[in-house]
């Protein structure tokens, strides 16, 4: 238990006062952190909640709720079970979906019971193997630290405790305190990729070094911290701005960052806006304009770059249609607002034109021409291009006719016909 308890005084995790919802499985890792906890808060019946969700994945998965059953009744503590239907059941993915469902749940829990602390059993072999994992298919660092010891879900803190043990130890400490567990099947087979280093390559490096477990958190901690300056550095730089569709910053502001900065600055951008894990590798071997990733665009046009999420790019509403003024309406996936008033909201442009209380609204399509303050017209293109909007974003614009002439096109164009009897409009967005 001196691991145990070093864990929370080293993290300073206050106990007095605090609910704990510990997410159990039925298993030796969380029997054993069940036991643990029961030993060791002050007060385990008020403190301690159990929540456990049957993934519905085996005929045999009604034991692991019996235990638990069994294991909260004798120490009074509150136990949550759910069921993840079967029908909800990927055909592919559904490790992936499994887990975002139990996280769903778990969060849900949590926020009902205002719980301060969340619990998992991941102990230090599931370090190792996650380690293993992350470098098999990505050998991002960030990545193979993703198995935080301490980090954060929701409202509540999310703990893992036993990290420092490996799963001999927590085997010795059912067995010594006599307490029953469900072993799960399927963690004998051989038909995951984690099962697979679980039973033939963590036991070979295993036999190398009696401080795998202790050398994986080691590794944990270096990489946390790596990670922490990498990020500290990138939000010292000018970050770009929320532009509709797209995330726009000024090519100038990245100019003292090398290639392999500067790929890594991307990736960093797209994780902390869309939680996706991506690498813009290609910045450090190729010279243009474009590069794709997964469902990721990333542009340098004029004196602007912009990173796209392509699965947030709405069909275009390729028909104008007319709206009121003062009153909220939606195009292309935005929010707008036009009013002669000011209004609480994000300014994003104004023009001038005849008073009127209805307007028509739309993309402007392609080939369309727009008039200058001496009456001579220009082509829209040339205007985006000024603008620095590539291709990909024009369509997303708001454009707002009078008597069918363009006056507003948005980031781009405002009427520059002047008349004494000419109002103002405002335009607003609402993301």
């Amino acid at each position: 238990m001196t691991e145990f308890t070093n864990f929370f005084t080293k993290n300073n995790i206050e106990i007095k006062n605090k609910k704990f919802l510990l997410a159990a499985s039925g298993g030796p890792d969380s029997v054993a952190l069940f036991h643990m906890l029961v030993n060791f808060l002050p007060n385990p019946s008020k403190q301690l909640i159990v929540a456990h969700l049957d993934h519905c994945l085996r005929k045999d998965s009604y034991l692991e709720s019996e235990l638990l059953q069994k294991l909260t009744t004798a120490f009074k503590i509150k136990l949550i079970e759910k069921s993840w239907p079967v029908a909800l059941h990927p055909q592919t993915g559904i490790e992936a979906k499994a887990r975002e469902f139990r996280y769903a749940f778990l969060a849900h829990t949590g926020k009902k019971y205002q719980v301060d602390y969340l619990l998992t059993a991941h102990h230090g072999d599931d370090l190792i193997e996650n380690i293993l994992l992350k470098f098999i298919r990505s050998g991002d660092v960030a990545e193979m630290n993703s198995l935080q010891i301490v980090g954060n879900l929701d409202s509540m803190r999310l703990l893992r405790p036993l990290i420092k043990y490996s799963k001999d130890q927590l085997l010795e400490y059912d067995k010594r305190n006599g307490l029953d567990y469900i072993e799960d099947e399927t963690n004998f087979e051989d038909d995951t990729l984690r099962n697979r280093l679980r039973h033939y390559v963590v036991p070979l490096l295993k036999k190398e070094t009696n401080h795998l477990v202790e050398n994986a958190y080691r590794f944990s901690e270096s990489a946390a911290l790596l990670s922490d300056c990498q990020n500290s550095f990138f939000e010292s730089l000018i970050l770009p701005i929320d532009f509709g569709k797209a995330l726009r910053g000024k090519k100038s502001d990245l100019i003292n960052l090398n290639e392999n900065q500067l790929a890594a600055f991307f990736d960093y951008l797209v994780y902390k806006k869309w939680h996706q894990r991506v690498h813009f590798d290609e910045i450090r071997r190729r010279k243009k304009a474009t590069f794709n990733k997964e469902n990721f665009q990333l542009i340098f046009y004029q004196d602007y770059y912009y990173l796209i999420n392509r699965n947030g790019l709405t069909p275009i509403d390729s028909k104008k249609k007319k709206i009121k003024l003062d009153e909220k309406f939606s195009l292309n996936g935005k929010e707008y607002l036009i009013s002669h008033d000011k209004k609480i909201g994000n300014l994003v442009g104004y023009f001038y034109g005849v008073r009127t209380d209805f307007l028509e609204v739309g993309s402007l399509p392609q080939g369309s021409k727009l008039r200058l303050a001496d009456g001579r017209q220009t082509k829209a293109k040339k205007k985006f291009a000024e603008n620095g909007i590539p291709l990909i974003l024009r369509p997303y614009c708001l454009t707002i006719w009078q008597k069918e002439n363009p006056v507003y096109v948005e980031n781009v164009y405002q009427n520059q016909e002047y008349n004494a009897n000419f109002v103002r409009y405002n335009v607003y967005i609402y993301l």
